[in-house]
Parts: structure tokens; sequence; C-alpha cells
């Protein structure tokens, strides 16, 4: 049977290519991609989140190179907030009510996931309109 880290290990992985597709598909991420929100970040329940945010935690103390201080600090406020309202919400990362919001945290560490496992995997597949693979007509029929 596969370790808590070995599932999230396997999560992150999914993120990573997820994401990545959708990169070299359609160009830049947009904040409002379906995809993410109705594939994964509305789905993502507390034990998902504290598994691959440990888990990132962990490897930061492990490969510091690999993690920007931006990447650190969205680690340590998703943790944060689990570890405060976990117990009375099921996804706290997907929470919004009047006066709180963690759907941007849940954001910055869905990015931080793709940007670390990208980095760890010597992958580089920026987050911008230009990495989109695109073809023209001479390039289907001539190549």
């Amino acid at each position: 049977m596969a370790t808590k880290t070995e599932l999230s290990v396997d999560i992150m992985r999914h993120i990573q290519k997820t994401l990545n597709n959708i990169i070299e598909s359609t160009g830049e991420i947009q904040i409002n991609n379906k995809i993410i929100w109705d594939g994964y970040l509305h789905q993502m329940d507390n034990e998902v989140w504290r598994g691959i945010l440990e888990t990132m935690n962990l490897l930061s103390k492990q490969h510091p190179e690999l993690f920007t201080l931006y990447q650190l600090v969205a680690i340590g406020e998703g943790l944060a907030a689990l570890d405060k309202y976990e117990d009375y919400y099921d996804k706290v990362l997907n929470m919004k009510t009047k006066v709180i919001s963690h759907k941007g945290i849940a954001w910055k560490c869905f990015m931080t996931v793709r940007e670390v496992m990208n980095k760890a995997c010597n992958i580089d597949i920026p987050n911008s309109n230009v990495s989109r693979v695109t073809s023209n007509f001479a390039d289907i029929f001539n190549g």
C-alpha cells in the first residue's frame, strides 16, 4: 500500500502533467480555467491538500534550491489555513465566505506544485503565451 507521501507525489505529478499540457496546447494558464477549478481545486479536500503541502514542505527542506521565496510563502499560507480551519471545513482551500477566501492561496499552491515539479525534473515550460505550440499551413503540409 502506498504511503501518504507517495500518493501525494502521484497527485503532484498529475497536476504537473495537466498544467503543462494546458500551457503547451493553449498558452498561458488563465485563472478561470475550468479544467483546473472543476477538475481539481473544487474537488481537493483537506487531506489531499495537507498531503501535497506537507510533501512540498519536506522537499523544500531537503532541496531548497528547487524553491523560490514566493513558493515557500504559498506553501506556508496553505498550511496555516489548513491548521486554522480544517476542523470546521472539509475543503479549506476552496473556502469563500464574506470575510475569508482561500481560493487565491489554493491557486498559488497549485501553480507552485507545477513549478517545483518542473524544476525538479528539469522541465522548462514557462507559463506564458510564448510557450504555446503553434503551427501554420506550411508547417503542416511541408514538414
